[in-house]
């Protein structure tokens, strides 16, 4: 449509206020997306290092537990006075402790000391025999123990760390003893690096689908966005449309009144003189040409005012090849008058659109009106406008043809400007007024210079017969 296109024009000269909001809005969606990802990381990588200790927590727990249990049993079936008593005790519970080590692949060493720090009972991994000789430093009393897990340094290989981890073994509510356990850190780190592997993958993934989404909405504002400039474009387009309207039938009106009354003065002054005589001759030649311009006045204030107007379609299914011939009916003696001979050449098949006829034929007869001027030039048998009509794939056409000068490189880029015409007397309104009907059909006119002379016209409009 004509008013879409100003509309695109004016969204046009806005753009680098639009541009200014785009880059404004992805700046955003970015920042967004990336303290998105590095929350969701850092999130996601405290829940994992919580989740490590909490599994750490609980299996010293759980070996403390089981080692109190131990412990118990075994004085309870052993007793605790005798020193072959006191051997076979301890023999039993580093058997134990030998046998919770063998099922717990991070822990190195299993030590109970008791609360003058003398080691009670131990069970130590093969190949940690050197690291006996950190425990006295690792050995620590409750009271002045600052932390449940200590990093100490490997004797055997100094650029690794492991873990002492401290668990008090409670009899009747009162430490009795303190469990030591020697973890791993490389166990530890190759279980949190699987962990981490696949929770950053699932992060990956995650981040993904939120980035993918934060687009999608970014593209959907960018798009409401220019949508709005544009239905503001095309506001600001039909406000200046309706007040030209306005302007116009006002104007129409004040010029019409003015023109009849001076044509018909015209037509008196034209009756009152004499029949014969140089002046009268002149006279009369003076008169039929003002009252040629006082038509073209009319004319002009007629189209203006068509132009201007709100376009309301009364659509309804058309038969192109009859409309093509009520309109060379109505132009028939027109041209006959003027040596000007009409073809028809109906190629295809009836093709039936839908739209306004009476809108349609104005159309056509603009199209005819300024191929009858092109043609007007040419010698009485060289007079020729052809009609024709046929569809191409979902569309259907009307091409009027003439045997004209063609479009001027000079006129070519002006050829639907509003007032614009190369032609001596023109209004300027006639292809404009023929391309807002098209348009508003949703269709379009296209035009070319022909080969052997003269120019080509064709308005293309949606087939209502085309099923896709």
């Amino acid at each position: 449509m004509k008013e879409r296109k100003e509309a695109q024009a004016l969204l046009l000269k806005s753009r680098p206020n639009f541009k200014h909001h785009l880059y404004i809005s992805s700046a955003l969606f970015g920042v967004i997306i990336l303290i998105t990802t590095f929350t969701l990381f850092r999130l996601s990588t405290g829940s994992l290092r919580d989740q490590v200790d909490s599994e750490l927590t609980a299996t010293a727990e759980n070996i403390g537990l089981q080692v109190r249990e131990q412990i118990q049993n075994t004085n309870a079936r052993l007793g605790s006075s005798g020193a072959q008593s006191l051997f076979q005790r301890t023999a039993e519970v580093d058997a134990y402790l030998e046998n919770l080590l063998t099922q717990q692949e991070e822990i190195l060493y299993l030590l109970v000391q008791d609360l003058q720090g003398e080691i009670q009972y131990k069970a130590i991994r093969q190949g940690m025999e050197l690291e006996q000789n950190q425990f006295p430093r690792i050995l620590i009393s409750p009271k002045n123990s600052r932390s449940p897990r200590v990093e100490v340094p490997s004797l055997g290989t100094p650029s690794q760390t492991y873990l002492d981890v401290i668990e008090p073994i409670m009899v009747d509510g009162q430490p009795q003893l303190i469990l030591h356990l020697g973890v791993d850190r490389s166990a530890l780190e190759s279980r949190f690096s699987g962990l981490r592997s696949i929770l950053l993958q699932r992060l990956l993934i995650a981040s993904a689908i939120v980035a993918g989404i934060l687009t999608l909405a970014l593209l959907y504002v960018l798009w409401l966005l220019k949508r709005a400039q544009l239905l503001e474009a095309e506001a600001q387009t039909a406000d200046r449309l309706a007040y030209l309207g306005t302007l116009a039938g006002g104007l129409a009106h004040e010029i019409r009144n003015p023109l009849n009354a001076i044509n018909l003065n015209l037509q008196m002054i034209e009756e009152d003189l004499p029949g014969t005589g140089p002046e009268a001759t002149e006279l009369a030649v003076l008169l039929k040409g003002t009252k040629q311009e006082i038509k073209r006045l009319d004319r002009l204030a007629s189209n203006f005012l068509v132009y201007a107007k709100p376009l309301e379609l009364e659509r309804k299914e058309i038969e192109l090849g009859s409309l093509v011939d009520e309109t060379i009916r109505l132009l028939r003696r027109e041209c006959e008058t003027a040596d000007i001979r009409l073809e028809y050449d109906p190629k295809h098949e009836a093709v039936r659109v839908l739209g306004d006829p009476d809108l349609l034929k104005q159309a056509m007869l603009n199209l005819v009106v300024n191929a009858q001027e092109s043609v007007m030039a040419n010698p009485n048998d060289a007079r020729i406008i052809c009609f024709a009509t046929g569809k191409d794939a979902d569309r259907a056409f009307v091409r009027v043809a003439d045997s004209g000068a063609g479009v001027s490189a000079e006129d070519a880029p002006s050829l639907f400007k509003l007032f614009y015409s190369g032609k001596r007397g023109g209004t300027g309104l006639g292809l404009p007024i023929a391309q807002r009907i098209v348009e508003s059909h949703g269709g379009e006119i296209t035009w070319q210079n022909l080969p052997e002379a003269g120019a080509e016209f064709v308005i293309w409009l949606n087939r209502q017969d085309h099923r896709a």
